[in-house]
């Protein structure tokens, strides 16, 4: 009889073991999906119609812009090329 008992304890061990070893590996997989994910850089976005009320940016590098009215609150550098290098507020 007690062999027995230690017989299950023994195989309920085992499985307990299975399944730790299983779940450690399913939560590492889902720490490498989200690393993966947290990589991901968006290649190009296109917007046809937005309207904004407030918008503020930390640094942007813009290639074209076409715009009705720039207000501009601070300063605004232009590249060497532009007719007047800075615009004050």
């Amino acid at each position: 009889m007690r062999d027995r008992q230690n017989s299950q304890k023994q195989k309920m061990s085992g499985i307990a073991l299975i399944a730790t070893a299983f779940g450690a590996v399913a939560v590492g997989a889902f720490a490498i999906g989200a690393l993966a994910i947290g990589r991901l850089a968006v290649g190009r976005v296109t917007i046809d119609r937005a309207k904004l009320k407030s918008l503020e940016i930390g640094e942007l590098t813009v290639k074209r812009l076409r715009a009705a009215e720039i207000i501009v609150s601070d300063t605004l550098d232009l590249p060497e090329s532009g007719a007047s290098p800075r615009i004050p507020s």
